[in-house]
C-alpha cells in the first residue's frame, strides 16, 4: 500500500484533487478531520484542539487503511496541522511535530497556491499562502519526506501535473 497525502496551503484545491484522484484510482479517500472537528466546538479552537486534530487525522488514516486496494489517499495530514500551529500560535508544538515525524512512510502532493483564493468559514490566511507553501516545502525537506508539487492555474493543468507525478509514484 502507498499512502499519498494531498497537502498545501488553504484554498489550493486539495479536497477537489483528492476526490478526483479517488475517482480516477477507484480508491476511497480520508477526509480532512478538521472540517468535521472544528464545527463541533462551542468556542474558538485552541492549541490543544490542534493536537487533538492531529491525533484524529492519524486515527482516520489508520481507520481507512483497511478499505484500500493499493493507494491510501489523504486530504491533508499532520504536516498541515504542524504548519497551521506555527502560523496560528507562533511556535512548534512538540506533540504534533512528533506525530508528523513518526507518521509512516508516505508521499506528499503539495498544492501550490497559484489558483484564486476561495473564501470558506474555516480558512484564515488568504494573503499568506505563498509563505505557507514555502513552509510546507521547508518542513518536508527538513525531514527528508518525498514530495511532488502540483501546480497550474487551471484545473486541467493541475490534473495533468498530478497524473505525471502519480505515474512516478506508482512505478
Amino acid at each position: 500500500m502507498i499512502k499519498i497525502i494531498i497537502t498545501g496551503p488553504e484554498s489550493t484545491g486539495k479536497s477537489t484533487l483528492t476526490k478526483s484522484l479517488s475517482n480516477y484510482l477507484k480508491e476511497p479517500f480520508v477526509p480532512e478531520f478538521a472540517r468535521y472537528f472544528i464545527p463541533t466546538l462551542k468556542e474558538s479552537y485552541t492549541a490543544s484542539h490542534l493536537v487533538d486534530m492531529a491525533r484524529g487525522q492519524l486515527f482516520w488514516h489508520q481507520l481507512y487503511k483497511s478499505n484500500v486496494n493499493k493507494v491510501l489517499l489523504c486530504d491533508t495530514g499532520v504536516e498541515a496541522i504542524d504548519i497551521w500551529f506555527q502560523f496560528r500560535f507562533g511556535s512548534i508544538d512538540p506533540q504534533i511535530r512528533a506525530l508528523f515525524i513518526a507518521d509512516e512512510e508516505c508521499v506528499y502532493l503539495v498544492c501550490k497556491p497559484d489558483i484564486p483564493w476561495e473564501a470558506d468559514p474555516l480558512r484564515e490566511t488568504p494573503h499568506q499562502r505563498p509563505q505557507i507553501f514555502d513552509s510546507f516545502i521547508s518542513l518536508l525537506n527538513q525531514f527528508g519526506k518525498k514530495y511532488y508539487v502540483v501546480e497550474g492555474q487551471h484545473e486541467e493543468d493541475r490534473w495533468r501535473c498530478t497524473l505525471n507525478h502519480l505515474n512516478k509514484i506508482l512505478i
